[in-house]
C-alpha cells in the first residue's frame, strides 16, 4: 500500500516502485532465510527457499490473475517488463547450471557462479533503470506542492519501518525450518523449497494482491519480477555465509527442476507481458492455469 502512494506521489512509475523497491522490501525475508541457513550449514534450505519462494510468487501472481479475470488486468502490463523478465531468466538460467555443474572455481573465495549472477544483477538493474529513464527524457514535471511532498515522506517513513520488522522477523523461519527437517524425516529441499518458501514469500502474496486490487498491473509485476531476481541475488549472499565451502556443491538434484520450472514461469509472464487481446475469459485464463497447475506438480515432484 505504501510502496503504490509512493508511485503515486513520486515520479517513480509503478514499475520502478515494484521492480526495485517493493520487490527489494518484501523478498527481505527470504535474505534473511537464506543467509541463516547458511550460516546453520543447511544449503537446501538456503537455496530451496530462494528458489521456492520466486515458484511461490508467479503461483500467487497467476492465481489472483484468475481471480481478477474479469478486470483482464494483464492485458495492459507495460513492455518494460520485458527487461526484468529477461533478465530474471537469465539469472535462473545461471542457477540451473550453477545447481548442475557444481562447480568448485571460485573467485576470491567465492563461487563462480556466483560472480556471474552478481554481474548480471547489477548490469540488469542499470538496464532497468536506464530503460525508465529514457522514457521519461521528454516529461517535464512541475515541482510537486507542500502537501504532496509531506504524504511522500510519510509513505517512505512507513515504507522503511515496515521493511525494518519483515527482515527482523524472517529470521527464525530457516532456524525452525531446519528443526522441523531434523524432527520429521521431511527433506530440507521440501521444507525450505515448500514451506519457508511460502512462509517467507507472504508480504509478496499481500502486495501483489493490493496492488492488482488498486488496478495497478505494474506494480504486482515488478514485485513478482523485482523480487525474483533480488531472491537469486539472495543466493550468492548465503555462498558467502556457508562455511564449508561454496553452497553450490551441497545442494540436493531436486533443487534443479525448481530452477527450471522458475524459468519456465517467467516465459510465462513474458508471453503475458507482450499480449495485448484475447478471444475469451479461457484464453485469457489459461496461461495462469498452466502456471498454476505447474506450481503443484513441482510441490507434489518434491514432496
Amino acid at each position: 500500500m505504501h510502496a503504490n502512494k509512493i508511485s503515486k506521489h513520486s515520479n517513480m512509475s509503478g514499475f520502478v516502485t515494484g521492480t526495485l523497491l517493493l520487490a527489494v522490501a518484501t523478498s527481505l525475508p527470504e535474505l534473511t532465510v537464506t543467509i541463516s541457513a547458511s550460516i546453520i550449514n543447511n544449503p537446501d534450505i538456503a537455496i530451496g527457499n530462494g528458489l521456492g519462494s520466486i515458484l511461490f510468487n508467479f503461483f500467487v501472481l497467476f492465481a489472483f490473475d484468475i481471480h481478477f479475470r474479469g478486470k483482464r488486468l494483464f492485458l495492459h502490463v507495460s513492455d518494460h517488463h520485458v527487461y526484468s523478465g529477461i533478465i530474471s531468466l537469465i539469472l535462473g538460467l545461471i542457477t540451473a547450471i550453477g545447481l548442475v555443474l557444481h562447480s568448485s572455481i571460485a573467485i576470491m573465495h567465492i563461487s563462480f557462479i556466483s560472480v556471474l549472477i552478481i554481474t548480471v544483477y547489477i548490469v540488469g538493474i542499470k538496464i532497468i533503470s536506464k530503460a525508465k529513464s529514457d522514457q521519461n527524457t521528454t516529461t517535464k514535471t512541475e515541482k510537486e506542492p507542500l502537501t504532496q511532498s509531506n504524504k511522500l515522506k510519510y509513505s517512505v517513513t512507513k515504507f522503511i519501518l515496515f521493511s525494518v520488522i519483515i527482515f527482523v522477523s524472517g529470521s527464525a523461519l530457516s532456524l525452525s525450518g531446519d528443526a522441523m527437517a531434523r524432527s520429521t524425516g521431511i527433506s530440507s529441499t521440501a521444507i525450505g523449497g515448500i514451506l519457508v518458501a511460502m512462509a517467507s514469500s507472504i508480504p509478496d502474496a499481500m502486495s501483489v494482491y493490493t496492488a492488482l486490487r488498486l488496478a495497478n498491473v505494474n506494480l504486482a509485476i515488478g514485485t513478482i519480477l523485482g523480487s525474483n531476481m533480488f531472491n537469486i541475488l539472495a543466493l550468492t549472499i548465503a555462498d558467502v555465509f556457508y562455511s564449508k565451502g561454496s553452497i553450490w556443491l551441497d545442494t540436493d538434484n531436486q533443487l534443479v527442476y525448481m530452477s527450471l520450472i522458475g524459468c519456465f514461469l517467467t516465459l510465462m509472464v513474458m508471453l503475458i507481458i507482450k499480449r495485448d487481446h484475447t478471444k475469451n475469459t479461457f484464453t485469457y485464463i489459461l496461461p495462469s492455469l498452466i502456471a498454476v497447475v505447474s506450481y503443484f506438480v513441482i510441490v507434489f515432484f518434491v514432496m
